[in-house]
């Protein structure tokens, strides 16, 4: 079965992301002029956001690594309580269609199987050989 695996993008702290940082925090100060000294101690040091920037990073990104991960055992789920005949041909379907190896894809594939929104007999689309991505691949020479 077609798959992409998630990328992982690790958080970078960067001298734009601190001059944003820095330029947020004298609008702060700015917006109340009389009480700038007050506001400018309760600011936590560049050090200490880029530290916590990078932890919310972390955690967000293992939610969606996890979020994603539960989407494609729910479509396994869902092929795997299917027929074996039907099993087979939704699963040589998706290997041929122009969609991207996305759990949420082959959730709405499904999703339009089940309603009847879409036939297996009646696909919009020729199977053929396609990489993860969607994009045909030729083989043989042949496009």
């Amino acid at each position: 079965m077609r798959f992409i695996k998630a990328s992982r993008h690790p958080f970078t702290d960067t001298a734009r992301k601190r001059a944003a940082l820095a330029r947020k925090q004298k609008a702060e100060r700015d917006a109340l002029p009389l009480f700038a000294a007050e506001i400018a101690a309760g600011q936590r040091s560049p050090d200490d956001v880029m530290q916590a920037r990078a932890e919310r990073w972390a955690a967000s990104e293992a939610r969606r690594r996890q979020w994603r991960a539960e989407r494609w055992r729910q479509a396994r789920r869902e092929i795997d309580a299917m027929p074996k005949n039907m099993r087979r041909k939704v699963r040589a379907a998706w290997d041929g269609a122009p969609y991207p190896a996305d759990p949420v894809y082959l959730l709405d594939f499904l999703h339009e199987l089940r309603v009847g929104r879409r036939s297996m007999d009646a696909l919009p689309f020729t199977p053929k050989p396609v990489n993860a991505r969607g994009h045909s691949i030729s083989i043989g020479g042949l496009p």
